[in-house]
């Protein structure tokens, strides 16, 4: 099943996750009040639409309340990262990621309601960093300061078995969030579907726990 995503505002920020997303796999709708950011990443996303994104009736014009991921990816505005917070959550996303650009932006914007919040020009130097020196670790996301989703390739340990047979949550305090595999993200899990040598996990938690993944045999 394709996870239906949209993305508000697109930046820098907002074109590299909506890209991104699309070459995943995911049903991706761009949205932004620029049509020359419009124009420029139609090709590269499943829809690109023009609009205010702090305009509710907009929005719902959109169909907004069907889409499974909502990522405010305006940051500099606060105002209207509030109010696209505000519509998504009033909306029912089920799950609303924003970006904020100081840590009273993220308090705003946790009180409001968003699910995960991201600093992207903080973490960028900081993921590559990890990146480079940590083998295992693909990819990885501060949602804050205290949660994280990160991309890791299986262990031997795991292959072989299901999530059900790893008892995987409870033993890792980690929740699977997604499979990579052949290059497909597989969002819609089967706890008793068998890991294979090739699979990437995609994982979300505490960067406590997701140390601990990472250095797990």
């Amino acid at each position: 099943m394709k996870k239906n995503v949209i993305v508000l505002g697109i930046g820098r920020f907002g074109q590299a996750v909506a890209t991104n997303l699309f070459e995943r796999g995911a049903y991706v709708t761009a949205v932004d009040g620029d049509y020359s950011k419009i124009e420029k990443i139609a090709n590269h996303v499943s829809s690109a639409i023009q609009a205010d994104i702090t305009e509710e009736e907009a929005m719902k014009s959109l169909g907004i309340s069907n889409y499974d991921v909502a990522i405010i990816a305006t940051g500099r505005d606060l105002e209207a990262s509030i109010e696209a917070t505000l519509i998504c959550k009033d909306s029912g996303i089920e799950e609303v990621i924003a970006k904020a650009t100081s840590k009273s932006h993220a308090r705003i914007l946790e009180k409001i309601g968003a699910d995960a919040i991201i600093f992207p020009e903080r973490d960028t130097g900081e993921r590559l960093a990890r990146v480079i020196a940590d083998p295992n670790l693909i990819e990885l996301i501060e949602f804050s300061d205290d949660f994280s989703m990160i991309e890791v390739k299986v262990k031997d340990s795991w292959v072989g078995h299901t999530l059900r047979e790893l008892d995987f949550r409870n033993k890792y305090q980690m929740n699977v969030v997604g499979f990579l595999r052949d290059g497909e993200m597989i969002i819609d899990l089967d706890p008793d579907m068998v890991i294979e040598n090739n699979d990437n996990l995609v994982l979300i938690g505490t960067k406590e726990n997701a140390r601990t993944v990472r250095l797990s045999e």
